[in-house]
């Protein structure tokens, strides 16, 4: 042992293991300082911190009189990758190539189980949780420097690549070798929502293409365990030897607890999702911070999870003429402002917070965006605990690092001064493992002497400059940004309303009403008629409203909507993506809310595109504007699911792409069907055995393997999903009814349908329903003998037809479609206006609760200007369940606030560009600041385009 204390020559002799650290201000922990400590180190640990603390014989004494010592920085998010890549969430847009191959789907050419990769492994490519980063940890000495000179001294790397993305490795920022350096080698496995950013064509692609791979991963690696479990003691069945998976089994701790999983989902409102996805699959779990939680921080408060909180927010651009200001938009100009608070947010929302250098362009910002963030209410105490302690205790090492006491590793920031949160404080070294490393700021080019008067000028200029960067902090530390939740939800929530002398559509079987009542009691419709007045509850004051020449509908539904869908509107990989769900990926804060208010929708069919011939499962919302994205889901509405025929699953309008993806003809679609259904079927049977097999008898086999996809296309057979199909022309609608017939499947609604004039009775038999455009045609070759009298005549026939908009702007005026029908087809107005509010409810078997008035259902109605039918009408107001969501009247001001906090933040920035303040971010940081945030990205573009484009 003692020999190997002496080093060959040449090598850098180990220095002395005690050292006397004499005369500093030392911070503990946050909130306990001691001043003018002494800090004693004997062979890398602490053995000794007090006031009065006299030296041992042995030590090396270091006299740090004006430092402060603090307890070595960790950062709980290491990144050595240069471009510290975040996730990306845009999924698959109009451009990208679409996919051949599939996943546990046989017999269709380029598709098979192979998941693209050399080794074992799971099906899914971005699928490795069985890569570490221990195995290949070997950082530049640079960068290690880097992360010094910040004050940090420990970090856990993390990989950086894929969805399920392998473990982390908790590492000393020392100069040794690796494995010295590795503290603990698997500290975290890494979940990213991420879409992979480029084009490829492996599944997935979407963002809720994602969330199904991570809950199908988890499900197998459970499923996995069980049966490894079970075989230590059983003798496999008919021959078959089980498979190894090394994705699976390298899961193992993470799907019973005992190691964390870290999520990085990208987006505030996939915050939300992260953390309801991790309750669902039981994991233990933390979040990686996307610097938009400011957004919602209500819903990262119900993640109720600590956070690991990057320092990189966006930065000011040089634009080229000043009146390129006027192109950026008021959500850009919230998101600078905002960022520097996101760390201050999260904390009032009682959350325990560890900050990370990750995804800053340029780590010598960290500090400085740090001190924006203490001007911005972040706690010195709460900084420097998310610095120290709060790393150590999210890593696992808290019994090692994270303070400074008796026992612990020697790990210290030592820093010039009286503190880290003033930059100009250098930290001047760092103790790791006992061990000094001596930060040195560096040096630039020499510079020629100067004479007296120049020198003079250089100090006057640069105590301006001074100045003005001291103007621009101070300009930052206000925030002018509002929150984007003021003036969303309910503007009016009366117990009871009365609505007086207006015309009423009830859409029930009373017809139309003139000059009569509407009570509204509790959220729900009491009465109408005539002289309501003396029916309302005495315990109640309702809120009158005159409704003298007005005209009062029911609430109007859109039996096919794509606009509220975060990323891409399709998982357009694979034949089948039944697994997929809208409800993941709902998009509670885009702007189309609003505007669908404004023109009286009330409930909506969210649907996964066209892409595939079975596509996602669908979402039923209302548009409960201001709560999450699960609080807008219908309770009431079964679940249904997105399937397509024609051109866009056969991908003969997928122009000079790849387009080997199965199937390709029409007669190829309808053996899919066949083949997905007899595989639900199996899959059914698998589990009816199971669970008739040998209950109450050991041994017993472990239950057979989830599957997402089989899961929902059995729900079908089993009539508790409805599917919603795409279709235009005459023959394959006929091939799909009889093929759904076959297997027993009765068709929710028929999507488009627009030859469905051609075969009204056949449609009215099987007793699906239609849901059409009023006069869209022309489009696309299958719609060329499209007409505008479609609805109306399957009306005619005994169909039940409706009228959707598939088009975010269409949407906001569906009551102007269900004129169409009486202008085209004579349709008589009251049953026109019921094909945009009761008839797609009954589609939607939503019925009982919503699409008419009458007493007891669901108080979603709409106050019109004029008939609804008449095209100079206007919405006046909105509400649902007797809460008012929109209300014409306070337009104006809502407008003007929005121009007046526009101009204001555009003056700041402005301002604050003058004095130099914009010029010290990097240009990544310049870059962020055009980012759209997801939540936003489709806001101006009409998602019908993004849907047939596929």
């Amino acid at each position: 042992m003692f020999g190997a204390e002496f080093l060959p020559p040449g090598h850098r002799p180990i220095p002395p293991g005690v050292h006397a650290l004499v005369g500093a201000k030392v911070v503990v922990k946050p909130g306990q300082v001691i001043d003018g400590a002494t800090i004693v180190i004997r062979d890398g640990l602490i053995q000794a911190v007090g006031k009065d603390l006299a030296p041992p014989a042995d030590a090396r004494i270091r006299q740090l009189k004006g430092a402060t010592i603090y307890a070595g920085f960790i950062d709980a998010c290491l990144s050595f990758d240069s471009t510290n890549r975040p996730v990306t969430t845009t999924g698959l847009e109009t451009g990208s190539v679409p996919a051949a191959g599939g996943v546990n789907f046989f017999g269709v050419p380029g598709a098979d189980r192979d998941h693209a990769r050399a080794g074992p492994g799971y099906e899914v490519a971005p699928v490795k949780p069985e890569e570490r980063v221990a195995r290949n940890f070997a950082p530049d000495k640079k960068l290690l420097a880097s992360a010094r000179e910040l004050g940090f001294t420990a970090g856990n790397v993390i990989p950086e690549k894929g969805i399920v993305r392998g473990t982390s490795a908790f590492v000393a920022l020392s100069d040794v070798g690796p494995n010295e350096a590795i503290i603990k080698p698997d500290t975290f496995q890494h979940v990213a929502f991420d879409t992979g950013g480029g084009r490829t064509e492996a599944y997935p692609r979407s963002l809720m293409g994602v969330i199904a791979v991570v809950r199908q991963t988890i499900f197998d690696a459970r499923h996995y365990a069980r049966e490894q479990e079970w075989l230590l003691h059983h003798q496999p069945q008919r021959g078959t030897r089980p498979e190894f998976n090394p994705s699976l089994e390298s899961l193992a701790r993470a799907v019973v607890r005992e190691m964390p999983v870290v999520f990085e989902p990208g987006s505030a409102l996939m915050v939300d999702r992260a953390g309801r996805v991790a309750r669902e699959l039981e994991l233990n779990f933390y979040i990686q911070a996307c610097g938009q939680e400011w957004r919602r921080p209500d819903l990262a408060k119900a993640a109720a999870v600590p956070f690991i909180v990057p320092l990189n927010f966006p930065e000011l651009p040089k634009l080229p003429d000043d009146g390129d200001w006027d192109q950026v938009s008021l959500d850009q100009l919230r998101a600078w402002d905002w960022a520097p608070e996101n760390a201050a947010l999260l904390r009032q929302q009682g959350l325990e917070i560890a900050l990370t250098c990750y995804g800053l362009g340029d780590r010598k910002n960290f500090r400085r965006n740090l001190r924006l963030a203490l001007d911005r209410g972040l706690s010195a105490d709460d900084a420097l605990a998310a610095l120290t302690v709060n790393p150590a205790k999210l890593c696992g090492v808290e019994d090692r690092l994270g303070t400074i006491e008796a026992g612990k590793v020697a790990n210290l920031t030592v820093v010039a001064g009286d503190g880290y949160f003033n930059p100009e404080n250098q930290v001047s070294e760092v103790w790791i493992d006992g061990r000094v490393y001596l930060v040195r700021a560096g040096e630039g080019p020499a510079r020629p002497e100067k004479d007296a008067v120049d020198a003079e000028n250089e100090t006057a200029l640069k105590s301006r400059e001074k100045a003005s960067l001291a103007e621009a902090r101070e300009l930052r530390k206000q925030r002018l940004a509002r929150s984007p939740m003021e003036g969303r939800g309910p503007a009016a929530a009366p117990p009871a309303i009365l609505v007086e002398g207006a015309t009423i559509w009830t859409c029930g079987p009373e017809g139309r009403l003139e000059n009569a009542d509407l009570l509204i009691e509790r959220g729900k419709v009491k009465a109408v008629g005539r002289g309501l007045a003396s029916r309302s509850d005495r315990s109640t004051s309702p809120m009158v409203i005159d409704g003298r020449g007005r005209h009062v509908t029911p609430g109007i539904i859109d039996a096919h909507n794509h606009s509220l869908i975060l990323g891409a509107v399709n998982e357009a990989t694979l034949p089948s993506t039944a697994m997929v769900r809208i409800g993941d990926v709902i998009n509670s804060e885009s702007l189309n809310v609003h505007s669908q208010l404004a023109g009286g929708l009330t409930t909506l069919n969210l649907l996964h595109g066209s892409a595939n011939p079975i596509g996602g499962q669908n979402a039923v919302l209302k548009l409960r504007d201001g709560l999450d994205p699960d609080a807008m889901k219908f309770s009431n509405a079964p679940p249904g699911i997105k399937f397509a025929l024609g051109e866009n699953v056969k991908q003969s309008n997928w122009g000079e792409r790849n387009t080997n993806r199965f199937p390709q003809t029409r007669m190829g679609v309808g053996t899919f069907f066949a083949n997905r259904f007899t595989a639900a079927r199996q899959y059914l049977k698998e589990w009816d055995d199971y669970n008739q097999e040998g209950v109450g008898r050991a041994p017993r086999r472990p239950e057979p393997r989830r599957n997402l996809e089989l899961e929902a296309l059995s729900e079908v057979l089993q009539g508790k999903r409805w599917i919603h199909c795409h279709s235009y022309r005459q023959d394959e609608i006929l091939a799909f009814l009889r093929t759904l017939e076959f297997f027993h499947v009765q068709v929710g609604t028929l999507q488009h349908i627009l030859e469905g004039y051609k075969v009204a009775d056949e449609i009215a038999k099987h007793g699906a329903g239609a849901s059409s455009f009023a006069d869209w045609w022309a489009y696309k070759f299958e719609v060329y003998d499209a007409i505008p009298f479609n609805g109306s005549l399957m009306r005619e026939r005994g169909v039940l037809v409706s009228f959707n908009s598939d088009s975010s702007d269409l949407s906001r005026r569906l009551y102007l479609e269900a004129a169409k029908a009486v202008k085209y087809g004579a349709t008589p107005e009251i049953e026109a206006l019921k094909f945009v509010t009761l008839n797609p409810a009954r589609q939607l078997r939503i019925d009982p609760f919503v699409g008419s008035l009458e007493p007891g259902k669901d108080a979603d109605f709409v106050i019109w200007s004029k008939s609804p039918l008449d095209s100079t009408t206007v919405c006046l107001q909105t509400w649902i369940e007797g809460k008012k969501y929109f209300d014409r009247e306070l337009e104006a001001a809502r407008s003007k606030a929005l121009e007046e906090e526009r101009a204001a933040l555009l003056e700041k920035a402005r301002k604050i560009q003058a004095r130099g303040g914009a010029s010290e971010g990097g240009e990544k940081e310049k870059e962020k600041f055009f980012e759209l945030p997801l939540e936003h990205r489709y806001d101006n573009q009409d998602r019908h385009c993004l849907e047939e484009e596929h």
